[in-house]
């Protein structure tokens, strides 16, 4: 439910609101609201540097929330942050999991019962629309599957078992980064004046919240936290 899909639907249907570089740079703020949803589970202690963290970076999300011109920009910068809120549900309550499965046989189950989850939704408009998309629709729809889901999700767990985590979920940085490259001339986006500086506070309370989290495991020589094991999802 919170992994796939109000994951997917509250994301894709975000897209058709706002702009794919606001959307993008929501989902940084994922370590930060993680944590919150994970201290407010009690599997996570909360500390004042954690909270300045969680502040910092939900300040630069409302900001973001309000930025744009296009109409309906604010729903869809909502509807993006909620699509964090249920990711971060998601990876706290598989925690346990993860931790007696392999993490390739945890999203195998997870994509089949999502993928079941996902037929009400969409068989209708699949079964009114399949018949009239063209060749580079399909496509591009592989291109999804194949690349940045299945791809993305392998490639992140055969990081996750070379490098700590906390590094890999500080490449999930570049993602903002990258689609406003793409965004902007393939989509003919503009970034937004509020943009920039929502962007900053999101990075810099996601660095906090982090940076006290790794200290604080280190200190007890505890494993990473939900949190610091994040890998921000497409």
């Amino acid at each position: 439910m919170f992994g796939v899909i109000l994951n997917q639907l509250l994301y894709i249907t975000a897209l058709t609101l706002t702009t794919a570089t606001a959307a993008q740079t929501v989902v940084a703020a994922g370590p930060a609201i993680t944590l919150l949803v994970a201290i407010l589970a009690r599997k996570e202690t909360a500390t004042p540097l954690k909270w300045l963290g969680i502040g910092v970076a939900g300040t630069g999300a409302v900001l973001l929330v309000g930025a744009g011109a296009r109409s309906g920009s604010v729903l869809g910068n909502l509807l993006a942050v909620l699509n964090v809120a249920s990711y971060s549900i998601y990876l706290v309550i598989s925690r346990g999991l993860l931790r007696r499965y392999q993490a390739l046989t945890v999203i195998t189950w997870v994509f089949v019962f999502g993928a079941v989850g996902m037929v009400p939704w969409g068989i209708v408009p699949l079964a009114r629309e399949a018949g009239h998309l063209h060749a580079g629709t399909w496509a591009v729809v592989a291109y999804i599957v194949a690349l940045p889901t299945v791809g993305a999700y392998w490639l992140n767990v055969f990081a996750l078992t070379r490098v700590e985590s906390s590094l890999v979920s500080v490449f999930g940085y570049l993602q903002p980064v990258i689609t406003a490259i793409v965004a902007i001339p393939l989509l003919h986006e503009r970034l937004s004046p509020r943009l920039i500086p929502a962007a900053a506070l999101i990075f810099g309370g996601v660095a906090v919240t982090l940076w006290e989290g790794r200290r604080e495991r280190l200190r007890r020589g505890a494993m990473p936290s939900p949190a610091e094991q994040e890998v921000v999802e497409p």
